[in-house]
């Protein structure tokens, strides 16, 4: 029937359609066909399809080498296959483990130096790559990962940041006659408006924000700009050391940092968290009151004990800047408690304060911190009490005995106090720190009468087993 006899019936008209618009699976068949023409000219003729396929990698189809993988990465490729739990608290250590030695060899080398125990200078010794081996051994151990954080990435990125100061703002410096240069205060007056001003750079709005993973690890913080000052105080003092490789710096600057303190009405924490700041050696400016010098090692440090605060599992007393108190108290008193018990990968079920936590990494950040003091000191209690809530029985008793006899020595007395941006041992009140001294000596006590009891019970055992009992 023809379109006119249709509508003089009725019947409405349909137009024709209009040809399809060339859709997505055009441009594969000119592919395949592009394909096809090169096969029938010779090109790459031989190869076979499933060669080029193992070849082709993205959607662009990107050629790639192939080349063969070292003994290391083919090691870590098969044991990835064959428990397929990447990423997971199951997969095998392999994957991960060569990352954690590393960075922690890494750290330790840098900030305690090798077997002569002289730490690294400065200059030998780069602030950026140690603190990014907190985070690449962090990372490493949480995720489970057979790819390394990308450290030479950000090392690049802070590089990146002096290359183009020193294109851009260095030249701009007034240089006096005479000179060779720019003064050395006016290169860190501009290396603070650059970092601050035009990279936005900046410290937390509080303290509570500042105790997070995520404002303390150094490639957060880069890719972020926000960090506690501490970590901060490693890009600052990164940014000097690269601009005296560069000759655009030739005196010795002290990058300072202000602790948390009271303000004057006496409330905790008044002051807000404060970014570095530099100041030029020669010429021994009057430097305001709390202010510190930050070393490469109290970078690190303070660093660390921001971490150990963040995943520490009990509540943290702002007054004594400690959270063992109540993690003692609930090993010794909490056997029969459901609460303020470790809960496998969890972390620890408590009634109040901090939910859960993170046990695993708390032990982490304390082991880093108990190493750079020398394998004794305060660390040492904080880790054999989050060993015990771990399980580890025995490691928790050499812990917490080395600590016993660490105070018995007198050396505690004598230790000297770190001062940082975290740091305020009991207040003002002297009673109350008195008091929660002798709590925590009665439950430490009550711990290592515990476990005394374990270890010897555990002996008679095994000497009944051999015959020897």
């Amino acid at each position: 029937m023809s379109l006119a006899m249709a509508s003089t019936i009725g019947v409405p008209s349909v137009a024709p359609r209009a040809p399809p618009r060339a859709r997505r699976g055009a441009r594969t068949s000119h592919v395949l066909r592009a394909s096809e023409r090169r096969a029938q000219t010779g090109d790459d003729s031989a190869e076979s399809g499933a060669d080029r396929g193992d070849k082709l990698m993205g959607r662009r189809g990107t050629f790639r080498e192939a080349k063969e993988d070292d003994e290391a990465t083919a090691s870590v490729k098969k044991s990835v296959k064959l428990d397929g739990a990447f990423g997971k608290p199951s997969a095998s250590k392999e994957t991960w483990e060569p990352f954690q030695r590393t960075a922690r060899a890494g750290l330790i080398e840098a900030c305690l130096g090798g077997a002569d125990g002289a730490a690294k200078p400065a200059c030998e010794a780069d602030l950026v790559m140690t603190s990014l081996y907190v985070a690449m051994e962090d990372d490493a151990f949480k995720s489970r990962t057979a790819v390394c954080l990308p450290v030479d990435a950000y090392v690049k990125r802070v590089d990146k940041l002096v290359n183009e100061f020193m294109q851009r703002d260095f030249p701009k410096l007034p240089v006096k006659e005479g000179s060779d240069g720019p003064s050395a205060d006016d290169v860190v007056a501009a290396l603070e408006e650059y970092l601050y001003s035009q990279n936005d750079y900046r410290v937390p709005g509080g303290w509570r924000e500042a105790y997070s993973p995520y404002r303390t690890y150094f490639h957060n913080v880069v890719a972020q700009k926000v960090g506690i000052p501490a970590t901060l105080a490693a890009l600052y003092i990164g940014c000097v050391e690269r601009l005296k490789t560069k000759g655009a710096l030739r005196e010795e600057v002290d990058v300072m940092i202000v602790q948390k303190a009271k303000g004057a009405s006496g409330a905790f924490g008044v002051t807000a968290p404060k970014a570095p700041w530099g100041s030029v050696r020669s010429s021994a400016r009057d430097r305001p009151r709390g202010a510190v010098v930050c070393t490469p090692k109290m970078a690190i440090t303070l660093q660390l004990q921001a971490l150990k605060r963040a995943f520490w599992p009990w509540e943290w007393d702002d007054a004594r800047d400690s959270g063992v108190l109540l993690a003692v108290e609930a090993a010794a008193y909490g056997g029969s408690d459901r609460m303020n018990t470790a809960a496998g990968v969890v972390g620890i079920i408590q009634p109040t304060g901090r939910p859960f936590g993170d046990l695993p990494m708390a032990i982490l950040a304390t082991e880093r911190l108990l190493e750079l003091d020398g394998g004794k000191g305060y660390e040492q209690r904080d880790l054999g009490i989050l060993k015990f809530h771990d399980g580890k029985r025995k490691e928790a008793l050499e812990h917490l005995e080395k600590y016993e006899a660490w105070k018995d020595s007198g050396e505690a007395d004598a230790a000297p106090q770190f001062v940082g941006d975290v740091v305020n041992l009991g207040g003002s009140d002297a009673v109350l720190a008195a008091e929660l001294q002798v709590r925590e000596d009665e439950a430490l006590a009550r711990v290592l009468l515990q476990l005394r009891k374990d270890a010897l019970e555990e002996t008679v055992g095994d000497g009944v087993k051999s015959g020897e009992v």
